[in-house]
């Protein structure tokens, strides 16, 4: 099964942690490779327009942010940025 998850975090290095999928808050489902490639770079377009910045990290996968989207983190006592990130994944994996 194929999926596009988009992941809401406080840090862009997602990838780098357990725990991400914690984080999934859309979730899409295909039946095959193509639909999925399609609504994914539709989505990048989308995303592209709503936000106003974007860091490409491993795998090349792209987080988006907009400066004044900040939430405060009671641990480091500051604020900190929110980013969003679109996934593709088969059978729960990250797919690239």
């Amino acid at each position: 099964m194929f999926h596009i998850v988009i992941i809401k975090a406080d840090y862009e290095g997602w990838w780098l942690f357990d725990r991400w999928q914690d984080d999934i808050t859309e979730r899409y489902t295909f039946k095959d490779e193509d639909e999925m490639k399609f609504k994914y770079d539709e989505l990048i377009n989308d995303m592209k327009k709503t936000y106003h910045s974007f860091k490409k990290g491993k795998y090349e996968m792209v987080a988006f942010f907009n400066a004044c989207d900040l939430e405060y983190c009671d641990d480091c006592g500051e604020d900190i940025q929110i980013y969003y990130t679109p996934i593709m994944l088969k059978d729960n994996e990250v797919y690239m």
